[in-house]
């Protein structure tokens, strides 16, 4: 019943937001009492609290899938575009904000997520692919790292790139396009051309 009210919370978060969902709503949605929300959860802080864990979570999880999927670095961040797109698509934008002003502890787990699991990875991706002679060997990870993140931050803020200008598969693919074009050798942009057809090598 826990993981059942959490599915169900996370669903309507990422589809309205979090500030005008109520517990009532999430139990009408899971079709039980809302007194049976609150034998599972304290209250609305502490549900969106393991919501939010709860969604960083399985995005650790499709990441991890990834990397050990993929044949080499740019196999498994090209695959990795894949769910990043599909969580961007299906998490309405003001979720982030409304995170960040009404639930701070969330917020703070929204943080403690890119800097430890998302940055964690792009590192590990560039190490491997340094390993692989996918990508240049020189290169400085610790700035390469903030200039993905920077461009993953730039994707989910729609003042950056706002829906009713720009479709969002065709900014993830450029972006990606851009990013691996500036770390990868010859042979890395020959397999990127591979894995996205689209691919331009510069």
């Amino acid at each position: 019943m826990r993981d059942r009210i959490l599915e169900t919370a996370l669903r309507l978060c990422k589809t309205f937001g979090v500030k005008s969902i109520t517990m009532q709503d999430i139990a009408r949605e899971c079709g039980i009492s809302k007194k049976t929300v609150y034998e599972h959860f304290a209250d609305k802080n502490d549900l969106i609290d393991e919501v939010t864990a709860y969604m960083t979570g399985t995005y650790v999880d499709r990441l991890s899938e990834c990397h050990a999927a993929g044949r080499d670095a740019i196999e498994e961040l090209v695959m990795s575009l894949g769910h990043t797109e599909l969580m961007a698509r299906s998490t309405n934008p003001v979720l982030l904000f409304e995170l960040e002003k009404y639930h701070p502890s969330s917020w703070r787990k929204v943080q403690d997520f890119k800097q430890e699991k998302v940055a964690g990875a792009i590192r590990a991706n560039l190490e491997r692919g340094i390993e692989e002679g996918l990508y240049r060997p020189r290169l400085r990870t610790d700035i390469m790292v903030h200039l993905r993140m920077l461009q993953m931050d730039s994707l989910f803020n729609p003042l950056h790139f706002p829906a009713a200008t720009f479709e969002l598969h065709d900014v993830m693919h450029e972006l990606t396009i851009h990013y691996i074009n500036g770390i990868a050798t010859s042979e890395g942009q020959a397999l990127l051309e591979q894995y996205l057809p689209s691919a331009i090598s510069a």
